[in-house]
């Protein structure tokens, strides 16, 4: 590993040398998918896309995009999210600001929109009340808000760091007004409120012990808060779930990111309840499962 004194980029000639460079420097240090790293910093940097990067790969590397650049690279070494790097990823249809303090939206989580959207759609033209809990960058009740505009969608979060930025993120799509945010914990806000057709979250669902063995990315950078479960997990879980009891109409929905193993533990929290029926699990992109969903007996 270059010393931080070294100059990363000091015999790179072209964007291109300086691309290879980056990625040899990645791939070392273990940094996932090296390559692609790469090119996605240097067109954070030049601001282009796929397609202007490649329009100039044989451009001379200026004494500035080598400094410039190096900054970026070396904040992925030290193995920060790109995500948090670049300020933004994508998500769903959405492009989503993201910033330390706000955990990053993972593919994963499409799978849990796609769930609550299955159920969304078959319910019929009648407009449902929907509230999604702990929404950080706001990525699930944005996505739910866009593509139902019919229904009334309320997200909540503990943290005023993170409703900033799902606030930003309703203004970069052109959904301002479309998601009520709220400051709270859970279902704490809506003491007096209506019942809920739809609840849906992604909760903290990590072991404590096991958060200090994920990846640099996430044990270091992401905040600890959106990924501690307790020590089993299921701490949140299960507070969601029994929430539902006060919270969710007889006949509504409630659907949960859950870790890939824990389907038989969320089957017996939502079978202790005692008031759930129809319960199904959704496989992620990988083949695991990812999210769960049950009705509310009616």
């Amino acid at each position: 590993m270059n010393k931080p004194s070294d100059l990363l980029f000091e015999t790179s000639a072209t964007i291109a040398q300086m691309l290879a460079e980056a990625a040899r420097l990645f791939e070392d240090a273990g940094v996932d998918a090296p390559k692609l790293a790469a090119d996605l910093l240097m067109m954070h940097y030049l601001k282009v896309g796929r397609a202007g990067l490649l329009l100039r790969k044989d451009d001379p590397a200026s004494a500035s995009l080598k400094k410039g650049y190096e900054v970026l690279v070396r904040r992925r070494l030290a193995r920060e999210p790109i995500a948090y790097i670049m300020g933004e990823t994508g998500f769903w249809d959405l492009d989503l600001t993201v910033a330390p303090g706000v955990l990053v939206p993972r593919p994963d989580t499409e799978t849990l929109v796609e769930a609550t959207l299955e159920v969304l759609r078959g319910g019929g033209t009648k407009a449902q009340r929907v509230v999604d809990l702990g929404t950080g960058s706001g990525a699930i009740a944005l996505s739910l808000a866009k593509a139902c505009p019919e229904h009334t969608v309320l997200a909540t979060d503990r943290s005023t760091t993170a409703l900033g930025v799902a606030r930003e993120n309703a203004r970069r799509n052109d959904l301002e007004g479309r998601v009520s945010f709220i400051q709270g914990v859970w279902f704490a806000p809506f003491a007096e409120a209506p019942l809920f057709d739809v609840v849906v979250s992604n909760p903290p669902y990590i072991p404590t012990a096991d958060i200090d063995l994920l990846e640099p990315e996430v044990a270091v950078f992401e905040p600890r808060l959106a990924l501690d479960g307790d020590a089993d997990g299921l701490r949140d879980l299960s507070l969601i779930i029994s929430g539902c009891r006060t919270h969710l109409k007889s006949g509504g929905w409630l659907l949960l990111e859950m870790g890939w193993d824990q389907r038989e533990a969320v089957r017996g929290l939502l079978e202790e309840e005692g008031i759930f029926d129809s319960i199904r699990f959704f496989d992620d992109y990988a083949g695991n499962n990812r999210a769960v969903r049950a009705r509310r007996k009616a």
